[in-house]
């Protein structure tokens, strides 16, 4: 049986006029694109929003969240949004200008790899909000990004892990290097070695691997089975299709996979616990605040914005839900500094 946590979602006073323009468009750049089913009248209705993806959105990862967030403003609050997915590197800065261009009042895109775009393209179309998830970059009135506090979550699997070893040896896989990756593995790595060796398990450690890559099942499949036969029996891989390959070598050699980003519970009976990013909960506060206007600059949202929720299966204990459920409490109180995990401050 999984029990979902959830966190507390900000809440925005909401105020100014509607924002002119009608909803959708062809889409003309070279990814796929799928627009939400919206409910019809409501004051976000006639807000013209992209989302652009680097991936697909059957991922089961990164972008299916990201999308479902999307899906959840269509049905909230009634907006139309379109949907462009497996957008490639090369087409990020001419995908952003197609929507300038055409006077869309919110172009959000998830994933840090679109920091460089953004900041070349948004300083030319004022009148329009790029967003970012998983984004720092605000040069401008008109840069939102809004950056997840990867770690607080990573820190909840972590203790997850801690429970679920029974050697203490912790295989960590994170799609490519980057300072939010290294920090989130960071938090994951210590907390789950201090968990096993509060139960006792003498001489815990993590191994830590990159991928390369968010969307090889085949590298993430083999780099997990040699990290497995080298004795970790516990794997906590981040990235997007290429994850499933870490479940299916996780579940061949009988080990435990510690989810991350979205629901993989589901997968394979490896799977212990998933720690789900719920972006269906957060974006209606992001669409809510770009138009209300008081949404501006970097912002962080983590376990106290309910960014986080943790999916258990039946072979989480008590004593793990109880132990995660008072680290979710004390995160959001600003009780434990997890910045001391950081090897980069």
């Amino acid at each position: 049986m999984k029990k979902r946590i959830l966190g507390t979602l900000l809440s925005l006073v909401m105020v100014g006029s509607l924002l002119a323009g009608c909803s959708g468009g062809k889409d003309s750049s070279g990814g796929s694109s799928a627009s939400g089913t919206a409910s019809s009248g409501g004051e976000y209705a006639d807000m013209k929003i992209v989302l652009i993806l680097p991936g697909s959105i059957d991922d089961q990862s990164w972008n299916a969240s990201n999308n479902a967030g999307a899906e959840a403003c269509n049905k909230e609050l009634g907006t139309s949004i379109e949907v462009v997915e497996s957008v490639p590197v090369e087409e990020f800065e001419s995908t952003f200008t197609e929507y300038g261009e055409k006077g869309y009042n919110l172009v959000m895109s998830a994933g840090s790899q679109f920091d460089e775009a953004c900041a070349a393209v948004a300083p030319q179309y004022p009148d329009t909000v790029y967003t970012v998830i998983n984004g720092t970059a605000s040069d401008t009135d008109n840069m939102v990004p809004v950056f997840p506090k990867e770690y607080e979550g990573s820190y909840l699997a972590g203790m997850i892990a801690g429970y679920t070893t029974e050697n203490g040896k912790f295989a960590t896989l994170g799609g490519e290097s980057n300072a939010a990756m290294v920090k989130l593995l960071d938090t994951y790595e210590a907390i789950a070695v201090k968990t096993a060796e509060d139960r006792g398990i003498a001489g815990a450690s993590a191994t830590r691997s990159f991928l390369n890559t968010w969307t090889d099942v085949s590298v993430g499949k083999s780099m997990t089975a040699q990290m497995i036969d080298n004795g970790a029996d516990t794997v906590f891989c981040y990235s997007n299709e290429a994850t499933s390959g870490s479940i299916q070598a996780t579940a061949e050699k009988n080990a435990k996979f510690i989810g991350y980003a979205a629901d993989k519970n589901t997968e394979s009976d490896c799977v212990v616990a998933s720690v789900n990013m719920n972006w269906a909960g957060v974006y209606p506060w992001i669409i809510k605040g770009i138009k209300s206007g008081e949404l501006k600059g970097a912002q962080e949202v983590g376990v106290a914005e309910g960014v986080f929720e943790v999916l258990y299966t039946d072979q989480c204990s008590d004593e793990c839900k109880t132990a995660v459920g008072q680290a979710e409490k004390d995160i959001a109180n600003g009780d434990i500094d997890l910045t001391q995990y950081f090897s980069e401050k």
